[in-house]
């Protein structure tokens, strides 16, 4: 018995070291600078600035969007899936996007909440409208200068209501 107290209490002693590790670490000015990052992505789609969109993400980002065959990689990855040429008009006519969670270590963060998009699409003369609702998952990557930039971007639509 004294045996199984003691290994407790040495399992203890040594996990909570690296307990503490995965702590959320990341300081009032790195919350902020995540904070800005998402309020900015939704600045820039709604002004239909595709250049703003790009500079948010990192060379190498990772687009997985739902029901894709597969990730999109990269900024040529990003414009061959959010700004392909020869694609319609498209014009985002609403962007809410709301932070429910924002967590890391100071060099590598996540932000997870909802979003609900709206957009019309221009074609043949006719223009469609189309919405939706879901969640997304962020992984941002702290710049050399202090700056924040999405490295992986997950979304989802709602489930339909039957």
């Amino acid at each position: 018995m004294h045996f199984r107290k003691a290994a407790l209490f040495l399992f203890f002693l040594l996990a909570g070291p690296l307990l503490s590790l995965a702590q959320n670490t990341l300081s009032l000015d790195d919350v902020a600078k995540i904070r800005a990052v998402h309020k900015k992505y939704e600045e820039t789609w709604l002004s239909g600035d595709a250049d703003g969109v790009r500079a948010l993400f990192t060379d190498d980002s990772v687009l997985l969007p739902p029901h894709a065959a597969k990730p999109w990689i990269g900024q040529k990855g990003l414009n061959e899936f959010w700004f392909p040429p020869n694609a319609p008009p498209t014009k985002i006519t609403k962007l809410v996007v709301t932070l429910e969670n924002i967590g890391g270590d100071g060099q590598i963060a996540y932000a997870w909440g909802t979003h609900e998009v709206a957009w019309t699409t221009v074609q043949g003369g006719t223009t469609t409208s189309a919405s939706h609702k879901g969640t997304f998952l962020n992984v941002l990557r702290k710049q050399p200068n202090g700056d924040w930039k999405i490295s992986h971007h997950m979304w989802d639509d709602a489930i339909p209501k039957p």
